[in-house]
């Protein structure tokens, strides 16, 4: 042999090699790391959860009442959403400008495109529960939102992959739905045009709780911008809509300041209702939100 080197264990040599290759193809076939975890309720403190809830049900209850005596003040749908997704909109902007490390982002375009359809869903949810106002009373539009629950379970089971509710929440679904029934056959002041705009609300409101819990499950943004995108993507539907439906219904009243003062408590409750919504949809199901 020669002088100076040592034979090569010619089996060991092989096994490192295939050790070697073997770490490697581990490395390349190793699964990517995982998104982290959606918020869940189970993972909240109950707290928490119970002060969101009655923080937005009050806000929800305290704006259908502000918007039937508005439009009793001022018939105009679309101008009334219109003062709403404004003030909304300049409150984001406000807050921003106050506090610059606020997490706040402004409209970019890759976030804005799948918020849109969102917005568009939650807009005509908005237009139909003002419209029926005109036609039917508050507790008729209470009872026809509390039938909801169920077909929001049903439709977020087969898009969202959620578990269908327990015997126990089915029961209570239908209480809610069987009460709901009872005051609509019992209900002196039927009218076509008012429950057919409850038909639509009934129908948007199901389809915007699924897919804007959809949304914010899978475009990441902060409760502040949620209100922002929704709001100012809002104001061009809405003034679409004004043209279409009622152009200037706002101008053929003749103003005071109990007009101003409705119309903009209408708008403070607007910004309260829209920051505890979207804070609220990140820490529970569709269904419970409905609820």
């Amino acid at each position: 042999k020669p002088t100076g080197y040592e034979p090569v264990d010619q089996s060991e040599t092989a096994a490192t090699i295939g050790k070697h290759v073997d770490s490697m193809d581990m490395e390349e076939q190793a699964p990517a790391p995982a998104p982290p975890p959606k918020v869940d309720q189970t993972d909240l403190p109950m707290r928490t959860v119970a002060f969101s809830v009655l923080f937005y049900a009050a806000c929800s209850s305290t704006l259908l009442l502000i918007n039937k005596v508005a439009m009793h003040f001022v018939p105009d749908a679309s101008f009334i959403l219109f003062c709403q997704f404004v003030t909304s909109s300049l409150a984001v902007r406000v807050i921003k400008l106050a506090s610059p490390d606020s997490d706040i982002e402004f409209l970019r375009w890759e976030k804005a495109r799948p918020f849109f359809l969102a917005c568009l869903i939650f807009f005509l949810c908005l237009l139909a529960n003002t419209a029926a106002l005109k036609s039917v009373n508050v507790e008729t539009v209470i009872v026809a939102r509390s039938c909801a629950p169920i077909a929001v379970s049903i439709l977020e089971h087969f898009t969202l992959g959620r578990n269908l509710p327990t015997l126990q929440g089915t029961l209570a679904l239908l209480a809610i739905a069987g009460g709901a029934v009872i005051y609509v056959v019992s209900d002196e002041g039927f009218k076509i045009e008012g429950y057919t705009w409850l038909l639509l609300y009934f129908v948007f409101i199901v389809t915007e709780m699924v897919f804007v819990k959809f949304i914010v499950d899978t475009v990441p943004m902060s409760t502040w911008t949620r209100v922002y995108y929704n709001n100012t993507l809002s104001i061009p539907l809405v003034l679409l809509s004004s043209m279409v439906m009622d152009f200037g219904g706002f101008m053929k009243v003749v103003w005071a300041w109990q007009h101003i003062a409705i119309v903009g408590l209408s708008c403070v409750v607007g910004v309260a209702i829209s920051y505890s919504g979207f804070h609220l949809r990140k820490m529970v199901s569709a269904t419970t939100f409905t609820v």
